[in-house]
């Protein structure tokens, strides 16, 4: 007997969905701070626990999606894991905490990529808005 079962891929979005949040956070991070360089995304960003906190927001906390999300992408939940030097168990808090590692890894890597152009441009119109002052 065969069966045919569907697989809802939400690790995509839940990435998605955090990078949006950091995005925002970098915004308003900007706004509130005049100078400076870019924010580090674990010091600055992160002072007050806010990116972590976005990040463990968009793990899946059903165990169902989590489990078709390791159907779906063990090996580089494994991966995404081990990178974090967390330990050597990657089905910790029933693999939730590799989709974690996933999640951040995937912001981090946003970040390096597109942060300081976000940056530029804030700082840019910032500094317009105070010369037409």
């Amino acid at each position: 007997m065969k069966r045919t079962v569907e697989i809802e891929d939400v690790l995509g979005s839940c990435v998605e969905s955090a990078i949006d949040k950091v995005k925002d956070l970098l915004e308003e991070y900007i706004k509130e701070n005049d100078s400076g360089p870019l924010p580090d995304i674990n010091n600055d960003l992160n002072y007050s626990g806010s990116v972590h906190e976005i990040i463990d927001r968009s793990v899946p906390d059903y165990y169902k999606v989590i489990d078709d999300t390791w159907y779906l992408y063990k090996d580089d939940l494994i991966e995404a894991y081990e990178n974090s030097g967390m330990g050597d168990n990657p089905m910790e808090g029933n693999g939730a905490v590799a989709i974690y590692c996933y999640i951040e890894q995937k912001v981090g890597e946003w970040y390096r990529k597109e942060a300081q152009d976000i940056f530029d441009e804030i700082v840019s119109k910032k500094k317009k808005k105070k010369k037409k002052s």
